[in-house]
């Protein structure tokens, strides 16, 4: 795992929760490229294909908005395992985790486990990193999926 410097003093409650799309998710047809992020601002992100939205789950072939809900993702204990499943689930090869602006946003160790196990690049950072450096291996042709939240 690279990038692994995050806060790893939450609460480290393991779920059982699956990995699963919302019905709307949207993915460009027939292609597994990653799609790339056009805008980030502060509340607003930009993903190409798909409409202006807050926080994002992108995959090689398409995304949608990020529901923290969906999985019990808060800022603290952070990012649930679920929503890193999603991700691996649809073919990501690369990992990008965005920490939020300010970098609130945590990563639950249950998920930083599950991202070890998983083997893949891994990469954690403040959004608009992530979101560079997201786009630089999605432009390379690299399968990337991500987690990107705008505020925060």
């Amino acid at each position: 795992m690279t990038d692994a410097d995050t806060d790893t003093d939450t609460d480290s409650r393991a779920d059982g929760d699956t990995a699963s799309g919302p019905p709307g998710a949207t993915a460009p047809e027939g292609t597994g490229v990653s799609p790339g992020i056009s805008r980030l601002e502060w509340g607003v992100m930009e993903v190409e294909g798909l409409p202006p939205g807050k926080d994002f789950v992108l995959y090689p072939g398409g995304g949608h908005p990020w529901d923290w809900a969906a999985h019990g993702t808060r800022h603290s204990p952070g990012v649930q395992p679920g929503d890193v499943r999603e991700v691996l689930e649809r073919g990501a090869g690369v990992v990008v985790l965005s920490l939020g602006m300010a970098e609130r946003l945590r990563i639950a160790p249950p998920t930083l486990e599950l991202l070890r196990q998983s083997g893949l690049e891994v990469h954690v950072r403040e959004s608009r990193a992530a979101s560079a450096l997201y786009n630089t291996l999605a432009a390379g042709g690299r399968p990337v999926g991500g987690l990107f939240h705008s505020t925060c």
